[in-house]
């Protein structure tokens, strides 16, 4: 486990369910962490979300998943830290 990461795996639900576990996880999130989401296609509608809502994404392509997509608060620069140091 990495310090910080919280994954949600969305790969095997069906539509709309992906985007509602998203949006319950990055609602949690504290100082320092990250959503790590994997999926089995890329979320384009999510990206619209996350931007309205000031959060930052990365997308990671060499993953566990097909889409891997690391979400943290775009004025948390320890979350950022650590998704760059770990995907960047």
């Amino acid at each position: 486990m990495v310090e910080g990461e919280i994954i949600c795996d969305v790969q095997n639900l069906p539509a709309p369910e992906p985007m509602q576990k998203i949006m319950d996880a990055v609602a949690k999130l504290g100082e320092g962490e990250y959503v790590r989401m994997l999926h089995r296609m890329e979320p384009y509608p999510l990206y619209s979300v996350l931007d309205d809502m000031e959060f930052d994404h990365l997308l990671y392509l060499d993953g566990e998943a097909p889409y891997e997509i690391m979400i943290y608060g775009r004025n948390d620069q320890l979350a950022k830290e650590r998704v760059n140091g770990q995907y960047g």
